[in-house]
């Protein structure tokens, strides 16, 4: 039985429709009456019900504002407003908060019966349509993550794909942490229970951060952490074996967790979604119930690591840098520790050439280079997993490096400088677009998203997200400051449609919410 609160400061509307309607013969309980708006979202919060019948102009808190409290407290809550003919003019303001419909008084008793009939059935309706929903997107998230992870010629645009879930990751940095079932519950739960108790935990977890989980296969799931301020490694590391931990306390099994590089633009977590599935492919080497990423593969107790870690170093800014001949010297420089000290194992080589070539692929892309997608990268992986030779691996990492250099060899005789200002041009024309991302500006002027950003951080000293948030940000004061509008509206007009994240956004950029910047300008 579904349930209707009617909201009117007029009692003697309110008995009539209270007792003009035989509620229960047609399905319905009558929940409560309340008289003004403020008085309502009590008795709704309480009663959760599925419509609510009100009049338009109320003391306190008029019906407007109670819709737009309701929508955001109680999404599922079918609004029905009653307006006489002078406040007819709200009708639009009704229809811009998506209520369900709204009537003139005096109402008619049929009409308004048929009103509420048809809110029912469509909230019925919708109902099914989530109860579906549900069930349909483990498989949905699934397909995502084979999508990201498998080799394919075809460009993914992974902020598309992750809204496309109602995923919206709009932190300042960006990792992905992938987690598998190592053992069944001793309580004896199912798989599919065991995942939605681990993601009990994690929610628990990510109080702080934002972030969300998707289904990653039978036995995995995905965290997608994306924290408002920008994290240290060293962070993300304690939050992650703190994870680690919280689940075999409260569950009692051990799982196997491994994660990607942090990275700083959303397009990056496909990276760093990569960089943690082929860590977790090598589970059956480091062994379950381990925490660890593609650089912990190589044990850390051998003494050439102690040698070859600061020539890593100096090898991710030489590629960063665009350096291919400096990275191909390093590269030597480590070919010949591991020659001359004898105590590498074939296993550690291959690991060491697999994180080389990963790290090399994802810093490439930045440069439009061809050759950066996930079907270059893997069967370069398993080409290094077959051979048996140090010799053999590092002359494939070598002819890697050399095809990069010829690149940026034919890169360097082009000028590429004005790219950066066709994107500003179209941001600047389009930010208040709603899910305007990196990728999209890259696929409007006909370059990689990697490329592009790499060309803002170099050219204009930012990337293209601070960028994106400054203008909006600064459209938003002028909007503030010039017009007597209400913050969801102008958040609305800068391009956000949660006007709580807007919120959070503003005052990280002005040190002042919505509310005290009208103050105080």
């Amino acid at each position: 039985m579904q349930k209707v609160i009617i909201v009117d400061d007029d009692r003697i509307i309110r008995q009539w429709l209270s007792t003009a309607i035989p509620w229960q013969e047609y399905g319905f309980k009558l929940a409560g009456e309340a008289s003004d708006g403020e008085t309502a979202i009590e008795l709704i919060e309480k009663e959760q019900p599925q419509i609510v019948i009100s009049d338009i102009n109320m003391p306190f808190m008029d019906g407007l504002e109670l819709a737009k409290q309701v929508k955001s407290k109680s999404p599922d809550t079918y609004i029905i407003f009653m307006t006489g003919y002078e406040d007819f003019k709200y009708a639009h303001e009704a229809l811009k908060l998506k209520v369900f419909d709204y009537l003139l008084k005096p109402v008619d008793k049929d009409q308004l019966l048929e009103k509420i009939k048809e809110a029912a059935m469509e909230w019925k309706a919708n109902q099914k349509r989530e109860k579906n929903l549900v069930e349909v997107t483990p498989y949905l998230q699934r397909n995502i993550f084979h999508k990201l992870t498998e080799p394919t010629n075809i460009p993914i645009d992974i902020e598309q794909e992750l809204l496309s879930l109602g995923i919206e990751l709009q932190g300042s940095c960006f990792v992905a942490i992938l987690i598998k079932i190592d053992e069944r519950s001793p309580t004896g739960m199912n798989v599919e229970n065991l995942k939605t108790s681990i993601k009990a935990v994690i929610s628990q977890d990510l109080k702080k951060n934002q972030g969300a989980v998707m289904d990653a296969g039978i036995e995995q799931l995905l965290l997608l952490l994306s924290p408002h301020e920008e994290i240290e490694e060293i962070k993300i590391s304690r939050f992650i074996h703190r994870l680690f931990q919280e689940i075999h306390k409260k569950l009692g099994i051990y799982t196997t967790v491994t994660f990607g590089r942090i990275y700083q633009e959303p397009f990056e977590m496909g990276f760093s979604i990569l960089e943690a599935h082929l860590a977790m492919n090598m589970r059956h080497i480091m062994g379950k119930g381990q925490v660890y990423t593609l650089d912990d593969i190589v044990s850390d107790d051998s003494h050439y690591q102690k040698d070859i870690t600061q020539l890593e170093e100096e090898l991710v800014e030489q590629i960063k840098r665009g350096l291919p001949d400096k990275a191909n010297e390093t590269i030597q420089l480590i070919f010949r520790i591991l020659v001359e000290c004898k105590d590498a194992t074939l296993q550690d080589i291959r690991f060491l050439a697999v994180k080389y070539i990963t790290l090399l692929f994802h810093e490439a892309e930045k440069w439009n280079w061809r050759h950066t997608n996930s079907e270059y990268l893997t069967n370069h992986y398993r080409k290094v997993m077959k051979m048996e030779t140090l010799h053999e691996i590092f002359d494939l990492v070598q002819s890697i490096l050399q095809e990069w250099k010829e690149f940026m060899n034919q890169k360097k005789e082009k000028n590429s400088f004005t790219i950066v200002d066709q994107a500003m041009e179209y941001v600047d024309a389009h930010y208040h677009l709603e899910g305007l991302t990196l990728q999209k500006v890259a696929n409007i002027i006909h370059v990689s998203a990697p490329y592009l950003s790499n060309l803002f951080k170099v050219e204009k000293g930012i990337n293209f997200g601070d960028y994106l948030l400054g203008l909006r940000m600064r459209k938003a004061m002028e909007l503030f400051s010039e017009n007597k509008i209400k913050t969801y509206e102008v958040a609305d007009m800068v391009g956000y449609n949660n006007p709580q994240y807007f919120s959070i956004c503003f005052k990280k950029y002005t040190g002042y919410t919505p509310a005290e910047y009208r103050k105080t300008h």
